[in-house]
This record gives structure tokens, C-alpha cells and sequence, in this order.
């Protein structure tokens, strides 16, 4: 449509090409949130990604370099993948306590629901408990078990989770894993003041403790919440799977814009992490590892029907 701008009014004819401009957009935004509604298309590696027009964001797999393989696309996962073999380490034990450290005494019995305090010991050496304090003062802390009594406390560890942790309000260890070359993984809730899911790998050996960060559930499997899954690879090497960065679709419906795999094995004590599964490329719902090849089925539910993909890596040389 023609404008006529009259030579003389300056301020009219800035106020005309201004409104042209703010005119045009508008066309153009309104185009790319139209373009936004349409569905998911792949993109020319043929990973699936969603376009949300200049607003997009893409949430690709990566592979650590040192895996020396990438994640390929396949058109059906194998039949059967053999069982994980047992662990050659000895699993974390999680017990009641009588009393509170450094007074109480580890029980015989499994920790239930009710008991005000718990540890979750590794047997080591060193013997170390990771001990939740319940009521009022709910509180997580570490403690070195007595070499003759090994029911008794000896003293607590100096190793901290995070520098701020004088000021959470609460915390309490919600999962702890045993790892191979005698570490312990913890997964950690705690309020600093707002609640929060960190996920720690604990070496008793030198009493350090290395944070690999906030993590999220796994919304597919729903309540009560799942934070980590693992799969035994080798009897000395274990893969551990983490969610970061929620997304809400809808009324109680959330997908993660990553899931990463991290591997733990005495070459890897502190963990490497062979891969970070995006979400263009699915979440992971099934993984299983046949030979060297990790086999991986993943869900996309941002469209519907939620898009389905089998990925595979070869993880020979890290193994």
C-alpha cells in the first residue's frame, strides 16, 4: 500500500516509516509463531528437531571425544541384549542407627520409613557412613566407621558437598549408589532455601567430594519420582543416567532436554561422560549393551504420536 509523506513534516513522515516498520514486524513475528505450531521436521543429519522459527531451540546429542564413536541411527534394536553382569564391588548397605552420631550405633536390621536416623555404609576400606538425621533438625553428614567396631562411629569426614552448605536449611541423601574403584555416589536433597536435587560422587580414600550438578526426575516413570538409572557394562564398570533442564508440555506432563550417560570404572573412577542424549534426539526409556555397542530406545513426547528412535555407541575403547 502506497504512503504519502508529506516532504515538509519531518516528525510525521519519522512517525510514518516507524509505524511501516513496527508494521512489518508484526507479519513477521505472527509468520514465525504460525510456523512454530506446525509439526517437527528432521533436520539434513536426519536427528529430529523441533523449529520454533527464529525463537528455536535445538537440544542435539554430543559424544565425548574419547569414546572415539558416534551415536548412529538404527532402524531396530537387536532381539535380546544379555544380562548385566553382577558388580564386583560390594553394594552400599543401608541400616538403622541407634541414637546419633557420634553416640549411636549402627543396627543389624535394614533402615525402614520410620527410623529417625539411617547410614548408608560402604563397607571400604575406609568404612564410611553417609547418615540422615531426621525430625527437626534433618541434616546429611558423613562419617568414618571404627575399625574394631565397625557398628560404631569414629569420626566425622571434612569433605563438603557444596561451599554454601552451612546455610541450607535441610538436607538428606535420598539415594547412594556404590561405584567402582571405591567410590560412592549420593544423590542429595536439600532446600538452599528452595528445594533442590544434587547429584555427588564421594571418594573415601581422600575424603573429596565432586558435584556433577542439579539434576531432574525422569517424568516418564511418574511418582514417586526416579532421579538416576544404571546399567552394570562390565563387572568393574557401571553407566550411570542423569536428567537436566525440564520442559512442561502440558497438566503434569515433562520431558528433559537431556539425559546423560556417565560411565564409572576404575580407568573413569570420577566418571566420564560418554554422551548427553538431547531431546531432539529423544529421552531414554530402554538401554541395554550387547558386545561394546550400547543400545539405546528413546521417546520424543513434544509431538503426537510421541516420535520413537533406536540409537547405538560403540563404547570398545572406553571399556
Amino acid at each position: 500500500m502506497e504512503r504519502n509523506l508529506q516532504p515538509d513534516a519531518c516528525a510525521g513522515r519519522g512517525r510514518g516509516r516507524r509505524g511501516a516498520a513496527v508494521h512489518w514486524v508484526t507479519l513477521v513475528v505472527a509468520s514465525v509463531l504460525a510456523a512454530g505450531c506446525s509439526p517437527a521436521q528432521s533436520n539434513e543429519g536426519g536427528s529430529p528437531a523441533m523449529l520454533f522459527g527464529l525463537f528455536g531451540k535445538k537440544y542435539s546429542s554430543t559424544v565425548n571425544p574419547q569414546v572415539g564413536s558416534a551415536l548412529q541411527r538404527e532402524t531396530a534394536a537387536p532381539a535380546s541384549v544379555p544380562a548385566p553382569p553382577a558388580p564386583a564391588y560390594a553394594p552400599v548397605r543401608r541400616v538403622a542407627v541407634s541414637g546419633k552420631p557420634p553416640a549411636g550405633t549402627l543396627a543389624a536390621q535394614p533402615s525402614t520409613a520410620r527410623a529417625p536416623v539411617e547410614a548408608h555404609v560402604l563397607n571400604g576400606p575406609p568404612a564410611v557412613a553417609v547418615v540422615n538425621t531426621f525430625g527437626d533438625d534433618r541434616h546429611v553428614s558423613l562419617w568414618q566407621l571404627d575399625a574394631r567396631d565397625p557398628t560404631r562411629f569414629e569420626r566425622p569426614r571434612t569433605a563438603t558437598f557444596e561451599p554454601d552448605q552451612a546455610k541450607w536449611v535441610m538436607s538428606s541423601a535420598s539415594e547412594v549408589i556404590a561405584l567402582p574403584a571405591g567410590r560412592v555416589m549420593i544423590q542429595l536433597s536439600y532446600h538452599r532455601p528452595q528445594a533442590t536435587q544434587g547429584l555427588y560422587v564421594y571418594d573415601p580414600v581422600a575424603d573429596r567430594m565432586v558435584s556433577r550438578g542439579r539434576i531432574e526426575p525422569d517424568w516418564s516413570k511418574g511418582a514417586p519420582f526416579t532421579y538416576l538409572s544404571s546399567l552394570q557394562l562390565r563387572p568393574d564398570a557401571l553407566l550411570v543416567m542423569h536428567h537436566t533442564d525440564s520442559e512442561r508440555l502440558g497438566a503434569q506432563r515433562y520431558v528433559n532436554h537431556f539425559d546423560h550417560l556417565v560411565l564409572y570404572s576404575p580407568r573413569f573412577p570420577d566418571g566420564l561422560e560418554v554422551a548427553t542424549v538431547g531431546l531432539d534426539d529423544g529421552n531414554v526409556r530402554q538401554w541395554g549393551l550387547a558386545g561394546t555397542t550400547l543400545w539405546l530406545h528413546t521417546v520424543d513426547e513434544r509431538v503426537q504420536p510421541p516420535r520413537t528412535t533406536v540409537l547405538s555407541l560403540d563404547l570398545g575403547r572406553v571399556l
